[in-house]
């Protein structure tokens, strides 16, 4: 990766910021949503405790495997599950599956089948990838991946599949962010999306503090990609000034509101800074923002920790069931209260 800047704006060469403010011009034409949402559990708040079991570690954080998240979802009151395919034996980041297609598949279809007899939707999933790579190679990998398990999602009944646009490549300050965004990463997320579209999977591009840290990056890179089967995961803890370490500082609640027309799915974090920040997310401000858009999807949440957090789950005797539904209870508290118009 090349080097992060924190006190400079980077070069234009490199990559020239359009004012979120352009963006959000013709917002707020619609009426105010009064009703409910549908609130999701995104797997990854169990990273550590899944990591353990998938790896059959006895150290670290107490294991629990796929099945029993579903089952705490529903018995904590989630309406959905996001169940990233990193928790589905046989998932590499970097290679195709290590299991066979037999095994992948029984395993997907016996999740279908514990959320339907549980009564609990599947808003999604997601897989690791570096579309932003100089090496065509490992792009070509990466969306031959991406295809595997968008065929995974569909046996899933999982009407999203969530990508990454790529780590910073090193030679940013030679190729500049448009050249690269345009030659490597929006091909790969077209051909993505035409093949999810024969499956009948959305795809769902995440602004992740990576090549995409802004609104205007997030809106160039879906209006250059072009295609009816894409669209964005709004991920609250990751809109922040390109090639910026957090989001310190910056106006966050206005990214996730001027993305909100090409929503489809969302992450909530705690932190919209940042996981190594200190600032809480306003969730009465975001669900505000989200009230006054037509975004009528699921709204999952995703907790992260870091070291030196207090109650990370490798110092728990349990995985954070009770930290995952404190948050669940701040969201839907929020999500009600906002539903009449501050004055």
């Amino acid at each position: 990766m090349s080097t992060l800047r924190t006190n400079e704006e980077p070069s234009a060469h490199v990559y020239e910021q359009i004012p979120t403010s352009h963006y959000l011009i013709d917002s707020r034409k619609g009426p105010y949503y009064t009703g409910d949402y549908k609130l999701g559990l995104n797997f990854y708040s169990f990273s550590h405790n899944l990591n353990s079991w998938m790896k059959g570690s006895t150290e670290g954080a107490p294991p629990i495997d796929t099945m029993q998240v579903i089952r705490f979802a529903k018995e904590a009151g989630f309406d959905a599950v996001d169940i990233t395919s990193y928790y589905i034996p046989g998932y590499d980041n970097f290679t195709m599956p290590t299991k066979s297609d037999e095994e992948i598949f029984e395993y997907a279809r016996t999740i279908k089948n514990l959320c339907s007899e549980l009564g609990i939707a599947i808003s999604g999933t997601g897989v690791k990838n570096d579309f932003a790579d100089p090496s065509d190679e490992r792009r070509a990998l990466d969306v031959k991946r991406v295809k595997y398990w968008i065929d995974v999602a569909a046996e899933m009944g999982t009407p999203v599949m969530r990508v990454f646009n790529g780590e910073v490549p090193k030679d940013i300050e030679t190729s500049g962010w448009e050249a690269i965004a345009r030659e490597r990463i929006v091909p790969a997320l077209r051909e993505c999306a035409e093949y999810g579209a024969e499956k009948g999977v959305i795809i769902g591009m995440q602004n992740h503090g990576d090549m995409v840290c802004t609104a205007d990056q997030v809106i160039r890179i879906l209006n250059w990609v072009d295609h009816p089967n894409i669209g964005l995961i709004n991920d609250s803890g990751f809109f922040k000034k390109f090639l910026e370490r957090t989001g310190e500082g910056y106006a966050w609640y206005d990214d996730i509101e001027a993305v909100l027309p090409y929503t489809v799915n969302f992450q909530v974090k705690r932190k919209p800074a940042g996981a190594n920040t200190d600032i809480l997310v306003d969730l009465e401000e975001l669900f505000t923002r989200i009230r006054y858009s037509n975004y009528r999807g699921y709204i999952p949440l995703e907790t992260l920790w870091v070291n030196g957090d207090k109650d990370h789950p490798k110092d728990l005797s349990e995985p954070p069931f009770e930290q995952i539904k404190d948050f669940l209870g701040k969201m839907r508290a929020a999500s009600e209260s906002t539903k009449t118009i501050k004055k």
